[in-house]
């Protein structure tokens, strides 16, 4: 009988080509895959909930499968974590009903961006290093611009797609102890987006752009953004 589950997935980016399977290459996807052939003998394609790109990281991706196998899933989850590599850990395990969909399912998902203003070697992998002053109230007038629905198309990598509207439901930015996080929550993403919002943002706050700006990039008067780097990146929840 087949049975239709799910995953809540955690791993480290920084080793990874992205997400989505590719051949050829080391993808979290591919790596899971492969364990679950090892384990079941199926030939098993997992849907991921958002396709993180090279470098992102992950604190709750959640995906889907369905198998056949009739291993408990405590059981499933052991073997997974014991046949792929330290940087991904399956958080979690479920059965689910058979409707269920990892990626369009989901209501709503959570990013966060994590900048630090002091450099340190041993956050370079998580964080991006910036080593120059940012004016967080202009950051705050910018983002206020972003929230709702909203033509995200010059925000992204997605130029030529044609469905580039994105509801986000709200942008926070915080600083403690010289760190800057930028959390963003919002139904779906189109790619590179938050990259590009944040380093839109970056840009605001050391002065290459006004916050008044920010209509006029939505409206692609401006173009050509610069996208912050992955490792900053992290999706932290996918609700369903």
């Amino acid at each position: 009988m087949m049975k239709n589950i799910k995953m809540v997935i955690e791993y480290d980016g920084t080793d990874f080509c992205g997400w989505q399977y590719q051949p050829n290459e080391r993808t979290v996807q591919g790596e899971v895959e492969h364990a679950l052939k090892q384990l079941t003998s199926e030939n098993i394609r997992i849907i991921g909930a958002g396709r993180t790109d090279q470098g992102v990281h992950a604190f709750g991706q959640v995906a889907n499968f369905h198998t056949s196998s009739s291993l408990e899933l405590a059981k499933i989850r052991k073997a997974l974590n014991s046949l792929t590599g330290n940087d991904i850990y399956i958080k979690q395990i479920f059965k689910v009903n058979d409707d269920f969909h990892g990626r369009y399912s989901a209501q709503y998902k959570v990013y966060e961006y994590n900048i630090v203003l002091q450099p340190s070697p041993f956050k370079l992998r998580y964080n991006w290093y910036v080593g120059h002053p940012l004016d967080l109230s202009k950051m705050q007038k910018a983002k206020g611009c972003l929230v709702g629905q909203r033509n995200f198309k010059y925000f992204s990598a997605e130029n030529d797609k044609d469905n580039t509207f994105c509801i986000l439901h709200s942008i926070s930015l915080t600083e403690h102890n010289s760190r800057i996080i930028i959390q963003i929550k919002g139904d779906r993403f189109l790619r590179k987006m938050v990259r590009g919002i944040v380093g839109f943002l970056h840009d605001v706050g050391r002065g290459h752009y006004k916050p008044e700006q920010t209509q006029d990039v939505l409206d692609g008067k401006i173009r050509d953004l610069f996208f912050a780097p992955p490792q900053g990146l992290f999706l932290v929840e996918v609700k369903y």
